[in-house]
């Protein structure tokens, strides 16, 4: 079953076909290598990252009741849509509830308590 989904997604790619005979790699049945779970990374560590931890460091220093206003070219050019992604997963992770809004100019992020 699962040697017919690999060949049902090899024929969907656009390398085109792929039989049985593809996937035999150096005499072995996988393709894949595998590992020990242990070994998994299990964290993400985005190119935001260091953005992200600043923009939550100042979040922690401000009082309550105000927000950063943060200019979008502090962002580095990224999408602001990644740059709240990756903001919303670190502000889980730290159970913290964060609220964003922005304009043409700048970005604003701020705990909603």
């Amino acid at each position: 079953m699962i040697l017919d989904a690999i060949l049902w997604y090899g024929r969907c790619t656009c390398r085109g076909w792929l039989g049985p005979e593809d996937l035999a790699v150096s005499g072995n049945k996988h393709r894949f290598e595998s590992i020990e779970r242990t070994d998994v990374p299990r964290t993400r560590k985005s190119k935001h990252t260091q953005l992200v931890e600043q923009i939550l460091m100042e979040l922690g220093e401000i009082r309550h009741k105000r927000a950063l206003k943060i200019p979008r070219s502090a962002l580095r050019g990224a999408k602001l849509e990644h740059i709240r992604a990756a903001l919303s997963r670190a502000s889980g992770r730290r159970k913290l509830d964060l609220a964003t809004s922005s304009d043409d100019a700048y970005f604003y992020v701020w705990r909603q308590d």
